[in-house]
């Protein structure tokens, strides 16, 4: 049996989880600080540069105006789904 299962895979989460946090607890609170703040300016700087990636890409802006008059009277339409075969009582 050389697969894992989900149960084996959890519990290796785990050991794994309480070996991080027993790292975790042997820090001082000034270096707990120091490494929260990194993160934060890490996440920050981020987020900071998708928004800017955004803005310049146009990936944010709105549905284009329309070009022509007919254009802006007609709505976009659905594409259209094909029916499905029903299937009878006992079929899989």
């Amino acid at each position: 049996m050389g697969s894992y299962t989900f149960l084996d895979m959890a519990a290796q989460s785990l050991r794994k989880y309480r070996r991080v946090t027993k790292q975790i607890g042997k820090m001082s609170t000034a270096q707990k600080v120091v490494g929260g703040v990194a993160l934060l300016a890490i996440g920050l700087t981020y987020l900071s540069r998708q928004q800017a990636d955004d803005a310049t890409h146009g990936t944010n802006a709105g549905p284009a105006a329309p070009t022509d008059e007919n254009e802006a009277a007609t709505e976009p339409v659905a594409p259209k789904q094909h029916a499905r075969k029903r299937k009878k009582a006992g079929e899989v």
